[in-house]
Parts: structure tokens; C-alpha cells; sequence
């Protein structure tokens, strides 16, 4: 029998390579449902390619562009739930930003498969999650590499041999920018990654180091280790991976070349490998591998998520919803780059400071505040 997988963010970059995937597994895996924010043209022809079973587009005005049966067709973030309700086996959440958390604790409650690329889940509700994953004898599997990386090479380690994790960032297209010349660049120059293509928001994330904060942040709750144990280093070349190192002062990596569709693979295969018709890594073509310190100065992003762990639940919450509004500020020209972490990190200092949060509502309260002091702080004082 196919295993059902319904897509949630099925027109961005995860959600199109997790297609891909399926395209080359089409005797395993049978598209359930589709979901995505507004891209109603791509969504169509994904509709005509894989004929999913349901249907659900999250700006309601787009409906009536949406090529598909009426009564199988869903909209908002509660047709969303309406579809994860059903009995699809897996739930791949690519959705961008805050707006996945609902879903992935639906695919939760459900007790679903829940291959997790939405990193704001557990940037916000990293402590509910892991408690429902608990309670409910649900399955997470990341799909983002790093963490899979780390999820597989972790199942070889017993925990007193573990020292510490390793994260890597290709360090972002302004790796070697100074002070001066990050005050100046330009949303297209922070959209152009060296390595990987993603969507919008993680490519601009990527550009500040936000983005590895959110990942140590992810790895906390993911694989239940101290802030202390996690590392971020700055590796180029995105040969490597994950790394753990041991207590005897060994490390055990994870080498693949830069391709999502190895990790979403390896997660909606439920850990189980099988080709694929992606680039493979030549060992021979790699000249040097090279590693480097992140530079916290120049790059605060990334001490602001670990300041946050030490703080608590209210300030994970706040970091993640005033870089929402920082980001989206620089890409629409209001703001520097520069900016973006000093406005998150202005914030963070009025949070509500609540060290633990155990209800989703407080969680959306929490968020909604940080919205909207992050919004006010944007008018009065960077704008």
C-alpha cells in the first residue's frame, strides 16, 4: 500500500523537492493533499502532475484561481487542520514562518508522521512539542539537513559519549563583509546565497545567521542537549553537514552534497535510504575543506538565539516574531541590514519574560505582543 503525504508549503523550494522526490518513488508514495499560501499557477500544475486527493490554499482570495474540485478544496489554517485530520500518514510542513506552528501541532494531536521543515515550530513551541511527541507517541523527523544530519548520526552514539553538536552554516553571501560595508547591502545581494536555494525569508535568515540561531535553537529541543553542547561553525563549502564530538575526542560527521531532496528522503522514507537521481558527492573534486569561527560581532543574530535559550520560552517567542517584521522591513527597502538584528534585539529586552510556556494560547499572545511592540519600535526609531 502507497503511504498517503499530504504537503503543506507545496509551492515553495521544500515542498517543490519533496515532489521531486516523490516523482522518482511514485510505487511507494501517493500525493494526499497540497497546500500553500498563494502560488494558485504552480499549485495548478502540481494539481494536473500528482491529481492529490485534497486541496487547500491559504489566502482565501485565491480560491476561485484554484483548479479543483470545490468540495475538496480547503482554505486558511483551518482547512489546513481539516486535511491533516484525514488519513494522510505523513505531514510534511514546509510552510514558511509562525504560520506552521498550528499545523504541526495538529499533525501531533493526530499522531501523524510529521517531517518538519518549519523551524519556527520549535523556535516557539519547542517545549509543547517535545512534550506531544511524548504524550501522543507521535514520530518528528527534521527534514532540514543539518538536524537530519544530527538526527542520524546521533542514533550511533550512546548519550555519556556525547560531548557536543555541531551545526554548520555556509556563513551567507557577506561572510567576508566588514561592519561598514553589511550597513550596505541590498535585498537582492542578501537573496543571493552562495550554495543553497530557498525561499525568501530562510535565504535572508541565512544572510544575518539568523537562520543557524533558529537551527540551535530547533537542535535544543530536538535532541534534548544544554545550549552550552551546541555549536555553530562556518563551513563554506556545505559538504559537512552535522558533527558530533565525542567525550575521547572524536568527531563523527555527515558529508553530502547541498541537495534537500537527501534529507527529505531520508524523512518521509521514515529513515529507510533508496536512490536518488541527485548529485552525488565526488570526494575526489573536493580540493579543501575549510572551518571557521562565527563572528558574533559582525553577525549578533546568531548570540541573540542563544541569549533567548538562557532567557526562556517568551523570549524564543519574541526573537522569532520580530525578525518576522525585521526581515520583512529590509526587504521592502524600509530598514538596513544592520537593522534587522538591533530591532530584534530591542525588542527581546521588553518581553513578557515567562521562562516557561506550556499553553499554545500564551504562545500567540506572546507572539502578537512581540508583533506589535517590534511594529511600534520600527516606526518610532528605524524608519
Amino acid at each position: 500500500m502507497k503511504k498517503k503525504i499530504l504537503i503543506l508549503g507545496s509551492t515553495g523550494s521544500i515542498g517543490r523537492a519533496t515532489l521531486e522526490v516523490i516523482g522518482q518513488q511514485q510505487d511507494t508514495f501517493e500525493v494526499f493533499g497540497l497546500a500553500c499560501k498563494g502560488q494558485a499557477d504552480l499549485l495548478n500544475l502540481q494539481i494536473e502532475r500528482f491529481k492529490p486527493r485534497y486541496v487547500c490554499i491559504y489566502d482565501k482570495e485565491q480560491k476561485d484561481r484554484v483548479n479543483f474540485d470545490r468540495n475538496k478544496l480547503f482554505t486558511g489554517i483551518n482547512g489546513m487542520k481539516a486535511m491533516i485530520g484525514m488519513d494522510a500518514h505523513i505531514v510534511v510542513n514546509a510552510l514558511p514562518g509562525s504560520i506552521g506552528l498550528e499545523p504541526s501541532l495538529e499533525a501531533l494531536r493526530c499522531r501523524k508522521i510529521l517531517a518538519l521543515a518549519n523551524k519556527e515550530s520549535l523556535v516557539m513551541a519547542g517545549r509543547i512539542i517535545t512534550q506531544m511527541v511524548k504524550k501522543n507517541a507521535a514520530r518528528l523527523i527534521p527534514v532540514d539537513s543539518e538536524h537530519s544530519a544530527l538526527y542520524q548520526l546521533l542514533k550511533t552514539v550512546k548519550k555519556r559519549e556525547l560531548k557536543t553538536i555541531m551545526i554548520t552554516a555556509s556563513g551567507g553571501p557577506f561572510r567576508k563583509f566588514d561592519k561598514d560595508a553589511l550597513e550596505g547591502v541590498t535585498p537582492e545581494e542578501a537573496l543571493n546565497h552562495p550554495t543553497w536555494k530557498m525561499g525568501r525569508k530562510i535565504t535572508l535568515d541565512s544572510a544575518t545567521l539568523m537562520n543557524k540561531g533558529l537551527e540551535v535553537i530547533e537542535a535544543r529541543w530536538l535532541f534534548n542537549i544544554e545550549p552550552s553542547r551546541i555549536r555553530v561553525i562556518i563551513h563554506p563549502e556545505s559538504i559537512l553537514h552535522g558533527i558530533v564530538e565525542l567525550v575521547d575526542h572524536s568527531f563523527i560527521a555527515y558529508m553530502a552534497y547541498p541537495d534537500m531532496k537527501i534529507p527529505i528522503a531520508y524523512a518521509i522514507n521514515e529513515g529507510l535510504r533508496n536512490p536518488l537521481s541527485s548529485s552525488p558527492l565526488s570526494l575526489e573534486d573536493i580540493s579543501t575543506l575549510t572551518f571557521h569561527t562565527p563572528d558574533l560581532e559582525r553577525f549578533p543574530s546568531l548570540r541573540l538565539a542563544y541569549d533567548a535559550l538562557e532567557s526562556g520560552d517568551s523570549a524564543l517567542i519574541t526573537l522569532n516574531a520580530a525578525n518576522e517584521v525585521a526581515s520583512q522591513a529590509f526587504l521592502e527597502g524600509m530598514i538596513r541590514f544592520t537593522d534587522i538584528p538591533a530591532l530584534v534585539e530591542d525588542t527581546i529586552e521588553h518581553h513578557p519574560g515567562q521562562a516557561v510556556i506550556e499553553d499554545a494560547g500564551a504562545i500567540w499572545e506572546v507572539h502578537q505582543w512581540a508583533i506589535n511592540y517590534s511594529k511600534i519600535l520600527l516606526r518610532e526609531s528605524y524608519v
